[in-house]
């Protein structure tokens, strides 16, 4: 196979991750990819098994003097980017949004213009993002992870394929080993940041829970590094069954034990909650851009697969509640496992490829 297959990514491993999936995925079926993302999102990359490009790349945020520096290292994004594009010499390339791909994006706008390159875009979330909306009218086709696309406009509906998100089971890779237990297992995930207040409120929940609910259950918590001395501390003083970790690179071995999940409401999240069918309890992260991970929540909530709480306003009784319920109720709890285990993900890796040849 001569095809040559570009995949532009960057950022955070929501974008990265599902990126380096297919990518992995089409290189095992025989075509030649490479991957071009910047300095923040290659730390989610090494599982990649082509070629990797990195290039500067920026928000536009901040003061005068940081949008200065900004313009400047986009601008060398794009002299890189430029690079990049005559040296792999594409016949496809797929963006998986982030901020990351405006100037890679840029520079095949202009590299299309001397060399034929099919050009697709996949969004992870269930409101599109703002280089992916910008691009959206050169895009042959546009990957969608959910059904639908809140802010899509109406004339580009036609460009819309429903796909799914990206998965591939990885080998050789390192495993979080969890003993063998008869308690329930409950996974506090805050996705490939982490997450402090996700990790708080549960710490507030912990002192609400019955201790003997609590002596049947054991807590797997990604912790940032900088906080986990005295997480632990605290934890040992409730003489709570916990094992932290300050990130899962199996979360799917971690998912195939969890029964319940307290979780942020990234796209890679939901779909590692449907596939592995848990119940869980999602905070959808507040300053998210166009409350996108609300309306990730959303599309489980509306199937009456999850709870939802909004971290700036809940109230920890009904946290407390909700919680104590999932683990009390057997039936409550089965109905929503029931629920979650209706939604039958897309076969994305093969719906892309057949569409982009």
């Amino acid at each position: 196979m001569n095809k040559k297959i570009l995949i532009c990514t960057g950022g955070t491993g929501g974008h990265v991750i599902p990126a380096v999936n297919f990518g992995n995925f089409l290189i095992n079926k025989g075509f030649e990819c490479c991957l071009i993302l910047d300095k923040r999102g290659n730390k989610f990359s090494n599982d990649f098994m082509g070629r990797v490009f990195i290039i500067n790349s920026s928000h536009l945020s901040g003061n005068i003097f940081y949008k200065f520096n900004s313009l400047i290292s986009l601008l060398i994004g794009l002299i890189q980017s430029l690079f990049f594009l005559n040296k792999i010499k594409p016949n496809i390339c797929i963006s998986f949004g982030s901020y990351a791909t405006f100037m890679p994006l840029t520079a095949l706008f202009f590299y299309k213009f001397f060399r034929n390159i099919n050009f697709y875009l996949h969004e992870q979330n269930s409101v599109a993002g703002k280089v992916n909306l910008f691009f959206l009218p050169f895009t042959d086709s546009f990957f969608t992870n959910f059904e639908e696309v809140i802010n899509l406009p109406e004339k580009y509906k036609k460009k819309k394929i429903h796909v799914g998100l990206p998965s591939y089971k990885k080998v050789n890779e390192e495993i979080t080993q969890i003993e063998n237990t008869s308690k329930k297992l409950i996974l506090i995930y805050g996705g490939s940041q982490g997450s402090k207040n996700l990790i708080n409120n549960f710490l507030s929940l912990i002192k609400t829970i019955d201790n003997n609910e609590l002596k049947k259950l054991k807590f797997i918590i990604q912790c940032p590094k900088k906080l986990d001395v005295s997480i632990e501390k605290y934890l040992l003083y409730l003489k709570v069954d916990y094992q932290i970790e300050t990130f899962f690179y199996d979360i799917d071995n971690i998912l195939s034990k969890t029964h319940i999940a307290i979780t942020r409401a990234g796209a890679g999240t939901i779909n590692d909650l449907i596939r592995h069918q848990v119940p869980s309890i999602i905070f959808p992260l507040p300053n998210s851009i166009y409350d996108h991970q609300y309306y990730n929540a959303k599309f489980l909530l509306d199937k009456k697969a999850c709870i939802v709480l909004n971290e700036i306003t809940f109230k920890l009784d009904d946290y407390s509640k909700d919680f104590n319920r999932l683990i009390t109720d057997k039936k409550y709890f089965e109905n929503m496992k029931k629920s979650i285990s209706k939604i039958i993900p897309p076969d994305t890796n093969e719906l892309i490829l057949k569409t982009i040849l």
